[in-house]
């Protein structure tokens, strides 16, 4: 059965260096945090950190797998940058 076009989801994705969430129309579905060992949380010590290229990788792969998963439109990754990051 074919969904009306109201009806299919746009999903995109956002990356930062403390993890990635993956939204579907303004509500995020899935949150990881950028801990090398434990993605459910964050990194204290700048050793126990995935790269931010690493955390955009797996962002863009997560949102592609959920957008396919519901059959939504993948729009993209984008990074968000705290006050506090160069």
């Amino acid at each position: 059965m074919k969904k009306s076009p109201a009806a299919i989801s746009v999903i995109h994705g956002e990356y930062s260096r403390n993890g990635y969430e993956v939204w579907i129309g303004g509500r995020a579905v899935y949150a990881a945090g950028n801990h090398v060992h434990d993605s459910t949380q964050p990194a204290i010590r700048k050793e126990d950190r995935l790269p931010l290229r690493t955390l955009r990788k797996f962002c863009i792969k997560t949102t592609r797998e959920i957008a396919t998963e519901r059959r939504g439109i993948f729009a993209g990754v984008e990074r968000v940058k705290k006050d506090s990051e160069p």
